[in-house]
C-alpha cells in the first residue's frame, strides 16, 4: 500500500513511508475503538429496555406454567398483604401476589434499593476483573443489606452474575492472546474440556452439603478459601517480581538503543556525504540502483509497519515488549539459511494456526449439548430452592435414577471431546507446532488429569456452597495458564453455568422480572467497569499479577463473610450431627 504513495527515487522515502503507515494505523485504531463502543452501547440499551419493561411485566405466563406442570411453592398462601407479614423481614417486607407471598416489587425505588444496587455494583466490579462470579459476596450482601432470605438471594445473585458474565465475554471475545496477537484471549479448548466435569462434581458436592453439619462445612470453607487466597498472593508476588525484572531489562535495552542513536548522530554528516558519493557511483548501473532503492524501501516499511493487522489494535493484544524489541523482517535478496518446510507440511501448519486463531464453533457445539443437559437436569430435579418440574420427590426411585444418569452424561461429553482434542494435539505436535508459555499441551496424561481435578473442584464448590469461579479460576492458574487467559476463560465458564440457572429460576417463577432485569443490568455495567479497569491497570503497569491479587482479595473477603455467617448459624443452632439427605423435604 505504501509503495503507491512513495517515490523510490526520493531521498525522503523512509520518512514518507513512516508517515503513511502511522496514518493507516490511526485509522485502524479509530475503527477498532468505534466497534468496541458500539458493542457496549447496544448491550446497555438492550439491558435498560429489559429493566424498565420488567417493572410492568405480569406473571400470567408463570401462572400458566404452574397450572400445566402442577408446581407449587413453599410460600405461605395469602389473600392480602397483611397475611405476609411473617414471611418477610423489616427491611424487605413481602406482599401477596397470586395468593402467595413474594418480596415487595422493586419499583418504586427506595433508599434500601439504592444501597443494595451500589453495593452489588461494587462487588461485581471487583470480582469480574479476576474472572470470578462474585456469588460469595452477593448472597451475603442481599441477605444482610436487602433483607432477602437465602431462598430469594440465591436466584438474584445468579441473575447479577449472568449480567456480569455477558458483559465480560462481550469484551473478552474480541481481545487477543497477550503473547500471540492472532489468537483469541479465551481458551475454548480448556473451557469445553473442563466445564462438564466441574458440573459432574457439583452434583456430588451438593448432595454432600445436605448431609454434612454446618460446623464441618464452615471449617472446610474457611480452610480452603484461606489457603487458596494465600496461594494466589504468593503466586502473584512471584509473577510481579518476574515482570518487574523483565521491565528493568527492557528499559536497559531501550536506553542502550537511544545511546547508540545519539552517538551515531555525531557522525551523520559524514554518513550522508558517503551515501551521496556511493549513490553517484551506483547511478552508472541502473540495475544496481533499482536494487538499492528496493532495499531502502523495504527497510523503511519494516520500520514503519510493525503492526499489520487490525486485530493487533485491541486493548491488550500487542505486548509492549514485543513491539519494542520486534526485529524487521528479512529483506528480499538476503540469504535465508533456515530450512524451508515442505509444501504439505506448510499447508498443515497453516490449517493448525488458522484453527487456533478462530472461534471453534464445532467445539462449542459440544458445550451446547452439555448446557442443554444441565438445563434439563436442573428443571427436572430442581435445586437452589427451585421445585422439580415433574414433581420429583427426594429419595424416590426417579430422583436417584436422574441423579445417577446425570454424572455419566457429563463424563461421556468430556470423553468424546477428550478423544477429539487428543487427536488434534498429537497432529499439532507431529507438525512441530510451537506452544506459547501457559498453553496446555493436551496428551493422554493431561486429558485424564485436568478433568479429574475439575471434578474435585466441583465437589468442593457444591459441598461448600461457593461459586464455581472461586475454584476454577485458581485451578487454571495452578496448572500454569497465563493470568489474563485464565481470567477470561473462567468468565466464559461462569456464563455457561449462570445462564442455565438464571433461565431455570425465571421459568419457575422464582425470580421476579423487575429484580432480574435491574440487577442483571447492574451486573452488566459492573462487569464492563471491572474488565476495563483491570485491563487498564495491566496495560499501564505491565503487571498481570494484578489478576491474581484481585482473585486473592475476593476469595479472602468471601471466605471471611461466609465464615462469619456460618459461625452465627452454629451459635444459633449448636453443633448438630450429620443429616438425612432429604431432611428438609
Amino acid at each position: 500500500m505504501c509503495s503507491n504513495h512513495v517515490d523510490h527515487s526520493s531521498p525522503g522515502d523512509a520518512c514518507l513511508a513512516i508517515e503513511v503507515a502511522l496514518r493507516d494505523m490511526e485509522t485502524k485504531v479509530a475503527r477498532s475503538t468505534w466497534r468496541q463502543y458500539a458493542t457496549l452501547v447496544v448491550g446497555m440499551t438492550c439491558l435498560c429496555f429489559l429493566c424498565f419493561s420488567g417493572s410492568w411485566a405480569r406473571r400470567d405466563d408463570v401462572t400458566v406454567f404452574r397450572k400445566l406442570t402442577g408446581i407449587t411453592h413453599n410460600e405461605p398462601t395469602c389473600s392480602s398483604d397483611s397475611d405476609c407479614a411473617s414471611a418477610g423481614s423489616a427491611n424487605r417486607p413481602h406482599v401477596c401476589i397470586e395468593q402467595a407471598c413474594h418480596p415487595r416489587p422493586l419499583f418504586p425505588f427506595k433508599s434500601l434499593d439504592v444501597a443494595g444496587t451500589l453495593s452489588a455494583f461494587a462487588c461485581i466490579v471487583i470480582s469480574s476483573g479476576g474472572g470470578l462470579g462474585g456469588g460469595g459476596l452477593l448472597v451475603p450482601l442481599y441477605i444482610i443489606v436487602l433483607g432477602f432470605s437465602s431462598h430469594d438471594a440465591i436466584p438474584l445473585s445468579k441473575a447479577t452474575i449472568f449480567g456480569s458474565a455477558v458483559a465480560s465475554c462481550l469484551l473478552n471475545v474480541r481481545k487477543k492472546h497477550p503473547l500471540d496477537s492472532k489468537r483469541p484471549l479465551i481458551d475454548y479448548e480448556v473451557m469445553v474440556m473442563m466445564e462438564p466435569m466441574t458440573l459432574a462434581g457439583t452434583i456430588i458436592g451438593v448432595s454432600v452439603n445436605k448431609v454434612c453439619p454446618e460446623w464441618i462445612i464452615t471449617i472446610l470453607l474457611v480452610v480452603l478459601l484461606s489457603k487458596t487466597s494465600a496461594r494466589m498472593i504468593q503466586k502473584g508476588k512471584v509473577i510481579w517480581n518476574h515482570e518487574a525484572t523483565k521491565d528493568r531489562n527492557l528499559q536497559a535495552v531501550v536506553v542502550q538503543q537511544w545511546v547508540d542513536v545519539v552517538r551515531a548522530a555525531k557522525y551523520s554528516p559524514t554518513v550522508v556525504s558517503c551515501a551521496k558519493k556511493w549513490r553517484a557511483v551506483l547511478n552508472h548501473d541502473s540495475k544496481d540502483s533499482s536494487q538499492l532503492s528496493s532495499v531502502s524501501t523495504e527497510v523503511a516499511l519494516s520500520m514503519a509497519s510493525p503492526i499489520d493487522d487490525d486485530s493487533d489494535l485491541d486493548d491488550d493484544n500487542v505486548s509492549d515488549n514485543d513491539f519494542l524489541l520486534k526485529k524487521p523482517a528479512p529483506m528480499s535478496g538476503g540469504a535465508d539459511v533456515r530450512m524451508k518446510p515442505s509444501p504439505l507440511r506448510f499447508a498443515k501448519m497453516d490449517d493448525l494456526h488458522e484453527y487456533k486463531r478462530s472461534i471453534p464453533w464445532g467445539d462449542l457445539s459440544v458445550l451446547l449439548v452439555a448446557w442443554l443437559g444441565l438445563f434439563a437436569y436442573s428443571i427436572l430435579k430442581g435445586g437452589h430452592g427451585a421445585p422439580s418440574v415433574i414433581g420429583l420427590v427426594c429419595g424416590s426411585m426417579a430422583y436417584w435414577s436422574l441423579t445417577v444418569l446425570a454424572f455419566p452424561f457429563f463424563v461421556s461429553v468430556t470423553t468424546y471431546f477428550g478423544f477429539k482434542i487428543l487427536h488434534r494435539h498429537e497432529l499439532m505436535q507431529s507438525h512441530g507446532y510451537a506452544y506459547m508459555p501457559g498453553d496446555i499441551q493436551w496428551n493422554r496424561r493431561t486429558t485424564m488429569l485436568y478433568p479429574s481435578l475439575c471434578t474435585v473442584a466441583g465437589v468442593a464448590a457444591g459441598m461448600l456452597g461457593i461459586g464455581g469461579g472461586m475454584v476454577k479460576g485458581p485451578l487454571l492458574l495452578e496448572i500454569g495458564m497465563h493470568p489474563q487467559v485464565a481470567s477470561a476463560t473462567s468468565t466464559a465458564m461462569i456464563l455457561f453455568t449462570s445462564s442455565a440457572t438464571t433461565i431455570q429460576f425465571i421459568v419457575l417463577g422464582m425470580l421476579p422480572y423487575d429484580y432480574a432485569a435491574w440487577y442483571g443490568a447492574v451486573g452488566f455495567l459492573g462487569g464492563i467497569v471491572g474488565q476495563l479497569g483491570l485491563s487498564y491497570l495491566v496495560r499501564k503497569y505491565r503487571k498481570t499479577a494484578f489478576v491474581l491479587f484481585v482473585i486473592a482479595g475476593v476469595i479472602a473477603v468471601s471466605g471471611t463473610v461466609m465464615g462469619i455467617l456460618g459461625v452465627h448459624d452454629i451459635i444459633a443452632h449448636g453443633f448438630r450431627g450429620f443429616r438425612y439427605l432429604c431432611y428438609n423435604v
